[in-house]
């Protein structure tokens, strides 16, 4: 009996010691020391964990991301494109005030929205790749620093009839037909201020984003 007591209050104290604040900012810390002294070659491989964190995102929730950005993206051997033009579009959705969702995890499993999500379970059969982690990476930093269409958010994946006939043009890569849709609610005029649908041109079809250097094709 005090073996089994004793055995309790120490699984207690250990979740107790792993739940602390103070050593939950000691590993956070860490991580941003890890990431912000290396180079993307070697951020393409840090553990999930530290690439969530520089997203701002919990494990689980980075995870989900990257196995969507998975399946509902192509695999290259060149480039990376296809997967970082399908996180945007997620980001881009949290972005804009004028659709419902403000966190990964809403937008991912809003009803009809990607294909690999299960419409009555709300997961998804996809495993993710070092590609599709890397592709939520670069999709953060690039709607961060406004390098792409903040109103590029929808696209039509693979099996469908190409470009909507509702919204503009924007892209195309992997299969997947990218569009954008005029907004003018206070997220998106800030980000873009000054944006006219008809000025918006198409990217051409060499535009690439490329792995970091020395790295090879990482895709299930």
């Amino acid at each position: 009996m005090l073996r089994k007591l004793l055995s309790v209050v120490t699984a207690f104290a250990v979740v107790m010691i792993i739940s602390s604040p103070a050593l939950a900012n000691a590993r956070f810390e860490r991580y941003e020391m890890m990431w912000n002294n290396a180079t993307d070659s070697e951020r393409y491989y840090m553990p999930t964990e530290v690439k969530a964190y520089a997203c701002g995102l919990t494990t689980a929730d980075f995870v989900f991301f990257a196995r969507v950005v998975e399946g509902e993206g192509a695999d290259s051997d060149a480039n990376i494109t296809d997967k970082v033009f399908v996180a945007a579009t997620v980001l881009n959705r949290m972005n804009c005030n004028r659709w419902p969702t403000r966190t990964v995890i809403s937008t991912l499993q809003r009803p009809g929205q990607f294909e690999v999500v299960d419409r009555e379970t709300h997961q998804t059969h996809c495993g993710r790749s070092l590609d599709s982690e890397w592709a939520v990476v670069i999709a953060y930093r690039m709607v961060e620093n406004n390098e792409i269409d903040c109103h590029m958010v929808y696209y039509n994946a693979y099996g469908f009839t190409g470009y909507s006939r509702q919204f503009t043009n924007y892209a195309y890569f992997g299969g997947n037909y990218f569009s954008v849709l005029p907004c003018t609610c206070e997220s998106c005029t800030s980000r873009m201020p000054g944006w006219e649908e008809d000025e918006v041109e198409m990217l051409p079809e060499d535009y690439e984003i490329l792995r970091p250097d020395g790295i090879g094709p990482n895709y299930i």
